[in-house]
């Protein structure tokens, strides 16, 4: 028998995108589901289409709430959810007709507690996906964190485009108040985790406008709280033991702080910025004091005194990994 999926949408300013996103779940042909659509407090008429989506159709569950944000909206879904598995879906965006039914597929005869997939960026809705050459990759708990520094990184970082089993929050909710918080807990639920899918097929169509949280280019406040979030992962990563992975996490923290300090360069705001300047001489401290590869070391000095230099030799390296990688797999066919 089909166990019961909670879908949990947060809404907020979104009455030009909510019905797209809703018809596509209630569309689902996986049909034993229980929507829950969070009106976190839209000032427009969401509230309005959410109580409208419940009366014709006894599966919509509404939340009325203050706004909290979007960490507070999926809280309050994960509360109030019956279902044993767990899916997210932001209001803008919008799923293949057979998302849940392949995911929940593939996590049951896979034995996992995640099934996650692909997506497809996009600002219109005429798409044609490539359903060609798809991968089926299954991971233990350590070979999901290992991808959070490799190829899946993205697909397994957000929060949307996978199944979790309910268990995985029974402990665990998003940080409330943070930008990029997904980030902040994708560690914890992959490790909890005793195997995790993933499927390359994109059935996730993530949709792009310039008004959304992280659709707005280049964000300072939100780089910084990535990089928060990446340091909170590597201090989890050495509580763990996994020494190796926590080194490469803090080279990503490294890379983003090399983004910021060139752009807060370009626009002249990088003298001011102490709280900036400050946070990072706390992470050398941490980085001195503790038992870290001498490399790691070295390479982050070497990011405080000459960003410029360090940033252009970052960009040389990932150009020569990816070529590396290209002959390689040239090779291989």
């Amino acid at each position: 028998m089909n166990n019961l999926v909670s879908v949990i949408i947060p809404v907020y300013k979104v009455e030009e995108y909510l019905n797209r996103c809703v018809k596509s779940v209630l569309a689902q042909t996986y049909r034993n589901l229980e929507v829950i659509l969070v009106n976190d407090g839209s000032p427009d008429c969401c509230g309005e289409m959410c109580d409208g989506f419940a009366k014709i159709d006894r599966r919509v569950r509404v939340i009325h709430k203050k706004n909290g944000g979007l960490s507070d909206a999926r809280n309050a879904g994960v509360e109030i959810a019956s279902g044993e598995y767990l899916t997210f879906l932001d209001s803008d965006d919008w799923v293949h007709e057979e998302y849940i039914e392949k995911l929940y597929n593939l996590l049951i005869s896979t034995e996992s507690d995640i099934a996650a997939c692909n997506f497809i960026r996009t600002s219109r809705e005429d798409i044609s996906l490539n359903t060609s050459n798809i991968e089926i990759h299954e991971f233990s708990n350590i070979e999901a964190l290992e991808q959070l520094t490799g190829k899946f990184y993205v697909p397994l970082v957000v929060a949307w485009g996978k199944i979790y089993h309910k268990d995985l929050f029974r402990t665990i909710r998003y940080p409330v108040g943070k930008v990029h918080e997904d980030e902040y807990i994708a560690h914890h639920l992959l490790f909890k985790a005793k195997k995790v899918v993933f499927t390359t097929e994109q059935m996730l169509y993530y949709w792009q406008r310039k008004d959304s949280i992280t659709g707005v280019g280049f964000n300072v406040s939100n780089r910084i709280y990535a990089t928060h979030a990446i340091i909170e992962r590597a201090a989890f990563l050495n509580e763990v033991g996994l020494t190796k992975l926590r080194n490469k996490t803090y080279k990503t923290a490294i890379y983003i702080y090399l983004q910021i300090v060139k752009y807060k360069k370009m626009n002249n705001e990088l003298k001011n910025d102490q709280d900036l300047l400050s946070q990072f001489k706390i992470l050398n401290l941490k980085l001195r004091e503790g038992n870290y590869n001498s490399n790691l070391k070295i390479r982050y000095k070497l990011c405080c005194i000459m960003p410029d230099v360090m940033n252009i030799a970052f960009k040389m390296y990932y150009k020569a990994i990816k070529l590396i990688k290209g002959n390689v797999e040239k090779r291989s066919v």
